[in-house]
């Protein structure tokens, strides 16, 4: 991948660190460079339920012993185009039963399944390839938000916790693919 994207990278990430749903934020972002077509949809991997909820996660959501975490794993895409890779934890007594449904027999996301409640995330990290950090000089946080570098990450990885009234639903990592950041590179925008 080139540093012809870098402008990008830096854009993504300011846009994703300032919604409270990064599927609502990327439906906007790929409308308004003309990617892909209709409306985001999570194309649910294989290997959903295979990974356990990370220290972090843990940490963050605090499931009670009688609460079921269930793990989702997504490519999340809009047409042909795929815009993230993302592994969601997520305890399904804690959603809307509109929202328990659609995740159980629907290909939809996580933030649109959650639409019509009082839904918030908040990003607690962010990895950027290194030279993207430079960037961000010595800053190490956007708000409450911990920067990092890490070479295996190509564009773009957030987690983050998902709240429904407050109260904590979801533990989300959220990968973005090189294919958005070059096709957002390469749009007429």
């Amino acid at each position: 991948m080139t540093r012809d994207i870098d402008p990008i990278i830096l854009h993504l990430c300011e846009t994703l660190l300032t919604t409270f749903s990064v599927t609502a934020a990327l439906q906007v972002w790929c409308e308004l460079r003309g990617l892909g077509s209709g409306n985001l949809y999570s194309d649910v991997k294989p290997e959903s339920g295979a990974l356990a909820l990370p220290p972090l996660g843990v940490d963050l959501l605090k499931p009670k012993g009688d609460e079921t975490v269930r793990h989702r794993a997504i490519t999340l895409k809009r047409g042909d185009v795929p815009l993230l890779d993302a592994d969601n934890w997520y305890i399904p007594d804690r959603l809307p039963l509109r929202a328990r449904v659609l995740l159980d027999t629907t290909d939809t996301p996580f933030g649109k399944a959650l639409e019509g409640t009082l839904q918030n995330r908040e990003t607690f990290s962010t990895l950027l390839p290194p030279h993207v950090m430079d960037r961000f000089g010595d800053r190490t946080r956007i708000r409450q938000t911990i920067l990092g570098a890490d070479p295996a990450v190509p564009v773009l990885t957030i987690r983050g916790i998902v709240t429904v009234d407050t109260i904590p639903v979801s533990f989300v990592e959220e990968r973005i693919r090189p294919e958005l950041a070059e096709a957002s590179a390469a749009a007429d925008y």
